[in-house]
């Protein structure tokens, strides 16, 4: 037969929910307050489908026709005037001028190779130049899914250099 004693297990849930419910809103301050970010970017406040779609076509459009669509949104007073369109558009030309250099790298080693190797390995080397397409379209879903995000490295050096201001959090 059950005592009264017995009946504890009733209680302990009751405990569980109190210290769940504290930590979930504190994790949440932290990030809404940019203590904490999240792992993928942090997400943008008052932003508008345009400026979304802007964004997004600005590391996109770097794989087909680079400079246009980050010149346009800088350029143009009414997409200027747009912080999240800005920061997408100054850091997609700085991801640009970084593809630049990895491209001319990636000619010598790609030349030096198939130098080497009799051109064997020239079938194989053109990929090398097709790496940057893949995180230039991962930067671009990103920014259309309305984030900011940092690019390792040239993010950081954009900022110290002031050619960008790091948005708020």
């Amino acid at each position: 037969m059950m005592s009264v004693e017995e009946t504890r297990p009733e209680e302990v849930p009751a405990e569980e929910p109190e210290v769940q419910a504290e930590t979930e809103p504190v994790a949440e301050e932290q990030q809404a307050s940019g203590a904490v970010p999240p792992a993928g970017g942090w997400q943008a406040r008052d932003v508008t489908d345009n400026d979304r779609l802007m964004a997004g076509l600005a590391y996109a459009s770097q794989v087909v026709i680079p400079v246009v669509i980050p010149a346009v949104i800088l350029l143009s007073e009414e997409n200027k005037q747009r912080p999240f369109q800005k920061y997408h558009a100054v850091q997609s030309l700085g991801f640009l001028v970084a593809v630049i250099i990895y491209e001319v790298l990636a000619a010598i080693v790609s030349c030096a190779l198939t130098a080497v190797t009799g051109g064997c390995l020239a079938c194989l080397l053109w990929v090398l130049f097709l790496v940057p397409v893949v995180p230039a379209l991962y930067y671009a879903y990103q920014a259309y899914q309305g984030l900011y995000f940092k690019i390792p490295f040239l993010t950081d050096f954009l900022v110290q250099s002031k050619w960008m201001e790091m948005p708020p959090a």
